[in-house]
């Protein structure tokens, strides 16, 4: 079991001011402060990545940034756990980017306590970047039936949100829709003349970007970041409902690249830089409309009209050989875009996480991206048919893709000391909660 009596000390006067700030956040569920008897620990923002140094009872921790200098710290806190603190002990970051996003949207929008939760977690792991996923769960004045009766985010929580990551130093940014996955809003009589099919907003229609606007715009201004998340996945049915009625019938290509130009334009005018989720463009391409297809065909003039500011999210959560990943992350190169890689952290449709099939599928897709020198990744925390899973169960899931993150690969004992070190827990249990899925149906 864990030894939770090791604490950690820290002198204020000699450390730098930022960390100071984050230091006193950590301290709510992490055994350091400026009064304790604890290891004493010399904090300092430089070098390549996360280190520390130990000697005679003492430490010195540091890091390019904040959040490196905290994973260092809870590195540290890891092997002491465990009993043996090397004298020196250092990690790369692999990925200039390496985030979190947490879906708020599937009945079940997190508390800001939760998500405060999350970000000391995460920068406590390494990690720089959070994204909530809310399809509409966020306030838009003028507009009341956005996010009515589903808990949505006020600014005043995403704001005081943004500020306590800052703090960390973790960047947060809008992750919404602005095109599909919008059933839930689209269902109000207010948002007939902007609606193609009963989750998809009516492509052209001068309405719908001024909706589109108040969205981006309201839904960014809470946040320091000048990213946002638009969404654009699974637009399955684009074009067929009014809008074919109004239009006639046209190419799904020429309908997606469309609306996305004049969503890029908005987003041009509020100073802000888009990514979206790449499938429908693989989709459209597919005669089969799979993701996957290795026979999807994406014509040059598609691509080549996809606008350049746009990055291309590509979420992969299926498929356990690196070879499918290091032909997939080709593929969004040869449309001249550079992916963000999006694995998943198998929260969905269980009551527990599944991290049997979060390290087969996250695992590979990692390599692949090291391989190849992809530089950003965003691991996902889905909560489909109505969040029935703990999504704190992520935590060890979390841990093994920061690791990832640092290091060439990961092993059982690395993910041990990680999740050690963050939580202060043993990881046996976490991962042994997960057989409340396995179900066995052979006869009694």
């Amino acid at each position: 079991m864990p030894d939770k009596k090791i604490r950690f000390s820290y002198d204020p006067s000699k450390t730098p001011e930022e960390l100071v700030k984050a230091l006193k956040l950590i301290q709510e569920d992490f055994p350091i402060d400026s009064n304790s008897d604890g290891i004493p620990v010399d904090f300092s923002i430089k070098g390549a990545g996360p280190a520390f140094s130990y000697s005679k009872g003492k430490a010195k921790v540091s890091g390019a940034t904040k959040t490196q200098v905290l994973r260092a710290l809870s590195q540290l806190r890891g092997y002491a756990i465990l009993g043996d603190i090397p004298a020196k002990f250092s990690e790369k970051a692999q990925f200039d980017t390496l985030g979190l996003m947490l879906d708020s949207s599937r009945n079940a929008v997190s508390r800001v306590d939760t998500v405060k939760l999350f970000l000391r977690k995460m920068a406590l792991m390494g990690m720089n970047v959070l994204m909530l996923y809310t399809e509409e769960t966020y306030e838009v004045p003028g507009h009341p039936h956005i996010g009515y009766m589903r808990g949505r985010f006020t600014q005043k929580e995403l704001k005081q949100l943004d500020d306590y990551a800052f703090e960390l130093g973790v960047e947060m940014f809008p992750c919404i829709q602005a095109l599909a996955h919008l059933g839930q809003m689209l269902r109000w009589p207010e948002f007939y003349d902007v609606t193609d099919t009963s989750e998809i907003l009516l492509v052209d229609e001068p309405k719908t970007y001024e909706l589109v606007e108040d969205m981006i715009r309201e839904a960014c201004k809470p946040f320091r970041s000048k990213r946002v998340h638009i969404g654009m996945d699974e637009a399955h049915g684009l074009g067929t409902g009014r809008f074919k009625a109004l239009n006639g019938e046209q190419s799904t290509f020429d309908i997606m690249n469309r609306h996305l130009g004049k969503v890029v334009d908005i987003c041009d005018k509020l100073g802000i830089k888009p990514m979206i989720w790449s499938d429908m463009y693989f989709r459209i391409g597919s005669k089969t409309h799979d993701y996957y297809d290795m026979e999807s065909v994406i014509p040059e003039d598609v691509a080549k009209s996809i606008p350049e500011n746009v990055q291309l999210v590509y979420w992969d959560y299926y498929h356990d050989n690196k070879e499918f990943y290091l032909e997939w992350i080709d593929r969004h190169r040869n449309m001249g875009k550079e992916p963000i890689f999006a694995p998943g952290l198998w929260s969905w449709s269980l009551f527990w996480p599944s991290m049997n099939i979060t390290q087969r599928n996250t695992n590979p897709g990692m390599l692949a991206c090291k391989e190849k020198g992809v530089k950003e990744a965003l691991t996902t925390a889905w909560g489909d048919d109505a969040n029935e899973v703990d999504l704190v169960g992520i935590l060890p899931g979390l841990q093994q893709f920061a690791d990832q993150g640092y290091n060439d690969d990961v092993d059982d004992e690395m993910l041990k000391r990680g999740f050690a070190g963050t939580t202060g827990e043993c990881v046996k249990p976490w991962l042994a909660a997960g057989e409340i899925d396995k179900i066995d149906f052979s006869p009694v």
